[in-house]
């Protein structure tokens, strides 16, 4: 048994409780797994509204060229001195529009055309008119075919991993590009004492500046800082740095807004090529990006079955929303979930996405984990369940094992013992050494009781082996069961009376009419009072008569033997009935039997749709009764 213990230990509790830890372990990790697969998921969604915008500001510059040369064919030669008031006329997207040629002569807007008019120009003209460098941030037709994705890749590195966060102050303390108030001094300062790639390092790390907003999902540290890069140019150099390409945009910031340029440089044979531009007007761009939050929107095909909602936001350079995807929905916008820039087309801006409800997540987590942990602990409590069956079950096989053994041993002596008294007394009968008839009678009668008991150990034994192979019970058949109790008393009295036991036979009624097999039924009340024989005491009293059942239409027929031992333990009454089962081995206390006796008379009265239970007499001993259910006719 602590064998099997052990072995039970070794092979599947402690392998399996290592698999359960190793279970509610990985159970901690389902949060940030779920957290990865989320923020990969809206990345996608963030990177995608960062390239409609994108494209949807390339398709703004080429309406424009398409507006312009539209006007040109109408009137080229008119059209510069009155460009802004043509362009606004038929292109709502235009601010001011302006026309400049490659001299630094600007054709349109003219100061008395209105207030937009004269700012634009108090704000272009030095410019315009290549008499200074500024900071922009250009994109011509040429680097935004070569550069397309470039910050859907700067956007990709957003980090997947949490923790990566910068505080408010340094967000709020973001570098800005320079302003235009010193738009004169705009020039790339160079030390003469150091060198040129030196100083072109030192330009990049002062032209790198932190994004606006600190998403929650960080890649790398490089990932807080913006991907836009300005660069100091004059306008003329970006309209030739072109080549061939017939236009471009640009950004720039004047008075810490964002300006956005668009122009368009006709093909003309002359030195003196005139360009034509507008200032967009950035509510009207707002109004076009709008609708692309909401085509955006929606989980793709690859989504968390239990993914959370989310808002989707155009972040403009202050980190403030000009466009989202639900309405009214309020949060810190400086701290998105996963967040993509725009690039150079709007430097600064972000394509951004929040959680609308930030702990549905860990809430979808938790509840894994918990499910995950009543899985273990089911299947946990299930395998020490099943080992405690299975030691419950041994031990059972092994008690089992044991009774077998002691009633081998108990056979094997009460075989033994009754043979011996018949060879005994045979063999002096035999040689006439008995001449007295009184003595010769008395050991006859020996011989006869002892053949009786070797009888009924050898029935019990093969009665319990055909029941153990599952044998149909005898055929039953109209029988008396107050004739069967008489001839079994009768029978048993000489021998019980001579062993000094008061046989007293108490008969209800003259007759009980049942339908059983007779031998059976006799073994029964024979096996009752064996049974009361061995262990109670000098005085037997067998009871037979009818009794209500429950249902009182089925009355039943009652067989009851009755001692004064000294009963059954509480804890035994149930043992009793078991096989093997005695409670007390007949090699050490001298009472003899097998163990078979109350289990045969048992199995067999429930063959026949009877019982047999116990109860303990008043005044001390046992009570056994054996009920059978009356044949139909004797019930009325």
């Amino acid at each position: 048994m602590r064998r099997s213990v052990w072995i039970f230990l070794a092979a599947i509790l402690l392998p399996s409780l290592a698999l359960a830890w190793l279970a509610v372990r990985s159970a901690r990790d389902q949060q940030v797994v779920l957290e990865h697969q989320q923020a990969i998921i809206d990345q996608n969604l963030t990177d995608t509204l960062a390239r409609q915008v994108q494209q949807e500001l390339e398709n703004t510059r080429s309406e424009f060229v398409a507006k312009t040369q539209e006007l040109l064919r109408a009137g080229p030669q008119s059209l510069a001195p009155n460009f802004n008031r043509r362009i606004r006329a038929t292109w709502p997207l235009a601010e001011v529009g302006f026309a400049v040629d490659t001299r630094g002569v600007i054709y349109s807007p003219m100061p008395q055309e209105g207030a937009q008019a004269r700012t634009f120009r108090a704000e272009n003209d030095r410019f315009l008119t290549n008499r200074e460098t500024v900071v922009v941030f250009p994109l011509s037709k040429l680097a935004q075919t070569e550069e397309k994705s470039a910050p859907i890749q700067n956007a990709s590195n957003t980090s997947l991993l949490p923790g990566l966060t910068s505080n408010a102050n340094t967000q709020q303390n973001a570098i800005r590009p320079p302003m235009a108030q010193n738009q004169s001094q705009n020039q790339i300062g160079i030390n003469p004492s150091i060198s040129i790639q030196q100083a072109l390092a030192q330009n990049n790390a002062q032209q790198q500046t932190q994004r606006i907003v600190t998403p929650q999902k960080e890649t790398s540290m490089q990932s807080i800082f913006s991907g836009a890069v300005p660069e100091e140019s004059g306008f003329r150099h970006i309209v030739e740095s072109g080549g061939t390409q017939a236009g471009g945009s640009l950004a720039r910031f004047l008075q810490d807004n964002l300006r956005l340029l668009v122009w368009y440089r006709p093909q003309s044979p002359g030195a003196n090529t005139q360009i034509f531009g507008a200032q967009l007007l950035q509510s009207g761009v707002i109004e076009r990006l709008r609708p692309l939050l909401s085509t955006t929107i929606g989980p793709p095909a690859s989504s968390l079955s239990q993914s959370p909602e989310y808002c989707l936001a155009l972040l403009d350079d202050r980190g403030r929303p000009v466009a989202q995807s639900r309405p009214g929905f309020q949060t810190d916008w400086k701290h998105p979930f996963v967040a993509t820039e725009i690039g150079e087309a709007l430097p600064h801006w972000e394509a951004a996405l929040y959680l609308t409800d930030p702990k549905q997540l860990t809430r979808t987590a938790s509840t894994l984990q918990l499910t995950l942990a009543l899985i273990v602990a089911f299947l946990t409590g299930a395998i020490l369940l099943g080992g405690m069956m299975m030691s419950s079950e041994m031990r059972r096989q092994m008690k089992l094992a044991r009774q077998k053994t002691d009633f081998v041993s108990n056979v094997s002596h009460e075989l033994k013992t009754p043979l011996t008294s018949i060879r005994m007394f045979a063999d002096m009968l035999a040689e006439g050494r008995v001449t007295e008839p009184e003595r010769r009678s008395t050991y006859l009668r020996i011989i006869s009781a002892e053949s009786a008991r070797l009888t009924r150990l050898i029935n019990n034994v093969l009665d319990f082996a055909r029941m153990e192979r599952g044998a149909p019970p005898a055929d039953p058949r109209p029988c008396d069961l107050v004739e069967i109790a008489k001839e079994v008393v009768e029978t048993c009295r000489p021998h019980l009376e001579g062993l000094g036991i008061k046989v007293e036979l108490a008969i209800e009624t003259e007759t009980l009419p049942i339908q059983a097999d007779r031998d059976s039924m006799a073994q029964i009340i024979l096996n009752l009072i064996s049974n009361a024989e061995k262990y109670g005491g000098k005085e037997i009293r067998i009871e037979a008569g009818r009794a209500e059942n429950k249902n009182p239409a089925q009355p039943t027929a009652t067989v009851t033997v009755l001692d004064r031992g000294p009963g059954i333990p509480a804890n035994q009454v149930k043992e009793i009935f078991k096989p093997f089962h005695r409670l007390d081995d007949s090699l050490s206390s001298g009472i003899s039997g097998s163990g078979l006796g109350l289990t045969l008379a048992r199995r067999m009265a429930r063959g026949h749709h009877g019982e047999i239970t116990y109860t303990p007499r008043p005044g001390g001993g046992a009570s056994f009764t054996l009920t059978m259910p009356l044949r139909p006719e004797a019930q009325a």
